[in-house]
């Protein structure tokens, strides 16, 4: 089971790959311009929205959850925040806060560290309305064509996920300056 899992994740990777480095050569050709920084930084804000998209959506649109056929769409929208998570809290099995609420934060954090790199965003609530917007068309797809739920706690973890990102790379960044700082000042 675990290898037959293992080789699912291996396809659907190259499922994205493949497209990915054809596209960038594709416009290494046309413009002659090559930055592996740049080019790293590109692949890894892709690679997180494909790491987003393969834990929430994959395979799209072909699977569906069991469980929640033919219940209504009404009944699969929670609009009232905190009802999830209190009730994943109070769960008996302590794995389920673990996935949800653990899961849904750790999701997001590497998008949240790379949208300043990625776009030079270096404000906290654009970081997080692009975290926001991103968790609402996972939550929205999931909703209309994967059969599957829409949860406000998960737009609420995940862009708490995002903010958590921009805030490690907040300090990241103000401790490579303080180091660089540093060695400036004992150079002189």
């Amino acid at each position: 089971m675990i290898q037959l899992m293992y080789r699912y994740d291996l396809e659907t990777m190259f499922f994205f790959i493949i497209p990915w480095v054809i596209y960038r050569f594709l416009v290494w050709l046309f413009t002659k311009r090559f930055s592996l920084q740049t080019e790293l930084l590109k692949g890894m804000f892709f690679f997180s929205l494909v790491f987003i998209y393969m834990l929430t959506l994959f395979p799209f649109p072909i699977y569906s959850h069991d469980y929640l056929e033919g219940i209504p769409l009404s009944q699969r929208v929670n609009l009232i925040p905190f009802a999830s998570i209190y009730g994943s809290l109070t769960h008996f099995c302590y794995m389920v806060p673990i996935r949800n609420i653990v899961g849904n934060i750790i999701l997001f954090i590497p998008l949240g560290f790379l949208i300043p790199l990625r776009f030079k965003m270096f404000k906290l609530w654009k970081t997080a309305i692009f975290g926001f917007l991103v968790s609402l068309l996972v939550e929205t797809i999931q909703l209309l064509f994967t059969g599957r739920s829409f949860d406000v706690d998960d737009l609420i973890l995940n862009t708490f996920g995002a903010i958590a990102g921009f805030t490690c790379f907040n300090l990241l960044f103000l401790s490579l300056t303080k180091v660089k700082q540093r060695k400036t000042s004992l150079g002189t």
